[in-house]
């Protein structure tokens, strides 16, 4: 009788582990499951970087807001915040913000005062200056871009 109820132990515990890395794998319970992604939207954009319009780019942490469609060409859902890391280095995010990213008020922008976090007015998620949450209600990190610096030209694309 005791070999049938280790077996049955061992077969619980190995179902119960199977359910345990499942729900790992998909956030089993976790508020990212909940909350609807950024919907698609073409990203291709290309600025020079030596214009005046993006004079905050010469310098690390400087950041500039493009809009969705303009000159430098489509920039997604709500438009991008271009973010200088380095000389070389720019991060690209989008403007809308993953909490609720249906409401119209959910925009992303550089924070006024301190320019050194992003901040959504709308539910006051904010970010830092690599896209990561550090407060608020948002459920994820905003989402990236791809760049790439040839001379003093600056493509972003999705």
């Amino acid at each position: 009788m005791k070999h049938h109820q280790t077996r049955v132990a061992g077969r619980l515990f190995s179902a119960f582990a199977l359910i345990s890395s499942s729900c790992w794998l998909v956030a089993c319970g976790e508020k990212n499951s909940d909350q609807p992604l950024i919907p698609y939207a073409p990203v291709n954009l290309s600025i020079n970087i030596t214009n005046q319009e993006y004079v905050a780019l010469r310098f690390n942490n400087g950041a500039v807001a493009l809009p969705a469609k303009g000159p430098a060409g489509d920039g997604g859902v709500k438009g991008v915040i271009v973010v200088r890391q380095s000389a070389n280095t720019f991060l690209a995010f989008e403007r809308n913000c993953p909490y609720q990213p249906y409401d119209a008020c959910a925009l992303v922008s550089l924070d006024r005062s301190s320019r050194l976090f992003m901040r959504d007015s709308c539910c006051n998620s904010q970010f830092d200056l690599k896209g990561q949450v550090t407060g608020g209600p948002a459920p994820r990190p905003l989402k990236q871009y791809s760049t790439s610096l040839q001379g003093n030209l600056l493509s972003i694309t999705n």
